[in-house]
């Protein structure tokens, strides 16, 4: 276990390094705005199940689908260099394709509904097909070969079921999309953990994972080995379609009908920038599949951050490609390159040398935990936030100094690198005090002055109004 965290942060920023920073920093931001964010209750539904309530179970609820879809694309990213941009129009016929022969039988039972799943998975895996023939054998861009299937595919949803948005009331359905009686936990988030099991299992017991890398990395080189990279690409489509089918059926149990129109619209988008975050290569070779189920979860967790800050629908688009890009440029190769590279100049120090470093690093730290804890009063957490952050990292960064000094020096530490280590200790303590400053100060003067303004309202409950135009939910 311990050789595995290691192997995380090995290289500088290690694979699921961003996203996992990336999701702390949401939560503490979230905890620091508003503690009652996170809070979870038991409540009823309106079919009168108990049911788990709160804006934790709406963010890893309603970004199921994404999930579910970031995982196949991380596939076809890995083995082909590129990505497939027509998810959500082969969702829409999916969809579509489940709907029309849920409705073209007596009644929804147990087994049309299993019948209609695998015609559904069926039908997505002959579009997955057709893209993956047009990349793996006829070498065609990926984002080029799935403009097609991006550019009709909602044509074809439509023609499916002659363009109305047929219904589909069944509790089965509800239960798909919704709660299983006597589970409260959302049957789309169960969805995603046997997606993720499915996979971790086939890659266990088989060497597709393996092979996927290689052929990512170098197909002529795998092609030597003996692996057929045609049709491991070819291979990896077909796995997103069926990814795309379980994303489309979810959707459409969450409404109750087909919209060929509005499903999982510019999903796309979002699968790939979850593959991004995820700290996976977008030009191929190595994948993380926790690294992009994370970035979806990241995506979804500041979109309903935007919405509950009363951010407008048509400027959280904007707010979220900031943080995105953010998120993305740190997570480059380039940057990880320079990062390494700086590594490696201060590896490469005299242990007076990395003394001097540990010493500054801590006082810098210590400063930084003084001023985020003057300012944590604010109003506005954004300031306090960002200097606790990077308080805690020059804290770090001058621990881990000090503990390569020590490696190189048997017999003790310099007196500089000793004073930088206490520095680094009490800005991490201030660090940390100023977050449980913050906290208290926006759970109880800030959060009293707000309510006592005219006209406000005391939301004790959360931020659970927020709802995702791509996937509508009923949020209890």
């Amino acid at each position: 276990m311990k050789s595995k965290i290691k192997n995380i942060f090995k290289g500088g920023l290690g694979q699921l390094t961003i996203p996992l920073i990336a999701i702390c920093l949401l939560v503490i931001f979230n905890l620091l705005r508003d503690p009652s964010f996170f809070s979870i209750g038991i409540t009823h539904n309106n079919d009168g199940n108990i049911v788990l309530a709160g804006n934790l179970i709406s963010i890893i609820n309603a970004a199921s689908e994404l999930a579910v879809l970031a995982m196949g694309m991380t596939l076809v990213t890995a083995a082909c260099g590129g990505q497939d941009i027509s998810v959500g129009a082969a969702a829409a016929i999916a969809g579509s394709a489940f709907v029309r022969v849920l409705k073209s039988g007596n009644g929804i039972n147990a087994f049309s509904v299993l019948i209609a799943f695998l015609i559904a998975c069926l039908v997505a895996m002959i579009f997955g097909t057709f893209n993956g023939t047009l990349v793996s054998v006829f070498k065609i861009q990926p984002m080029i070969a799935t403009l097609i299937l991006y550019t009709c595919g909602r044509s074809i949803a439509y023609w499916i079921n002659g363009g109305a948005s047929v219904t589909v009331d069944s509790p089965i359905i509800k239960g798909i999309g919704g709660f299983i009686p006597g589970i409260p936990v959302p049957t789309p988030v169960l969805i995603v953990i046997a997606v993720a099991i499915i996979f971790k299992l086939v890659f266990r017991f088989t060497s597709l994972e393996l092979f996927t890398q290689s052929v990512g990395i170098n197909g002529s080189a795998s092609r030597l080995n003996g692996i057929n990279a045609t049709f491991i690409r070819l291979l990896s489509f077909i796995i997103l379609g069926l990814c795309v089918a379980v994303a489309g059926i979810i959707s459409v149990s969450r409404l109750g009908l087909i919209n060929h129109e509005t499903i999982l619209l510019d999903v796309e988008m979002d699968a790939i920038l979850a593959v991004a975050i995820g700290g996976n290569n977008l030009g191929g070779g190595k994948f993380k599949l926790a690294g992009s189920i994370i970035g979806a979860y990241v995506i979804h967790m500041l979109t309903i951050t935007l919405y509950a800050m009363k951010v407008s629908s048509t400027d959280v688009k904007a707010y979220k490609a900031i943080v995105i890009i953010i998120l993305v440029v740190i997570g480059s190769p380039v940057i990880k390159k320079a990062i390494t590279k700086l590594k490696h100049k201060l590896d490469s120090l005299s242990v007076h040398g990395k003394s001097v470093v540990a010493l500054i690093a801590g006082i810098a730290s210590l400063l930084a935990g003084f001023t985020s804890t003057a300012i944590c009063w604010l109003p506005v957490v954004f300031p306090s936030l960002l200097v606790t952050a990077a308080g805690i990292a020059l804290a770090v960064f001058s621990l881990n100094m000090c503990k390569k000094i020590k490696e190189e020096q048997k017999d003790g530490i310099p007196d500089k690198a000793k004073i930088g280590k206490i520095l680094a200790i009490a800005g991490l303590v201030t660090s940390f005090a100023a977050i449980v400053a913050a906290y208290i100060i926006t759970s109880t003067v800030w959060k009293k002055a707000q309510n006592a303004m005219p006209g406000s309202l005391d939301n004790e409950s959360g931020y659970t109004e927020m709802i995702d135009e791509r996937s509508p939910i009923d949020y209890e």
